[in-house]
């Protein structure tokens, strides 16, 4: 199952702010490795950083998973939205999220 995920932070909790680069940078450099042992396919990761917000768009078969691939910094860092999501084609044929 695909998940869109949006995680917004406020300024105070930036990772750009420098009490909080190392704690992104560690997270970062992990992120591959923790996806894959968590078996979630990162389809995208990114950031807009002049709005404070991560987008990321996962494959996993697991929400438990998803939950953790966003342990802390990121979950206690942002307010978080994760949504189940299909493609339009599914959705036009009538295929169910709870099918898939």
């Amino acid at each position: 199952m695909l998940f869109m995920i949006s995680l917004e932070h406020t300024p105070e909790q930036c990772f750009g702010r420098e009490e909080y680069k190392e704690e992104m940078k560690q997270w970062a450099g992990e992120m591959r490795s923790s996806a894959e042992k968590l078996g979630i396919k990162i389809n995208g990761a990114y950031v807009c950083p002049n709005e404070h917000i991560f987008y990321f768009i996962l494959e996993s078969d697991s929400l438990k998973a998803i939950s953790e691939f966003f342990k802390p910094p990121m979950l206690t860092h942002h307010t978080g939205k994760i949504s189940p999501i299909m493609t339009i084609e599914e959705a036009a044929e009538g295929t169910s999220l709870l099918e898939k």
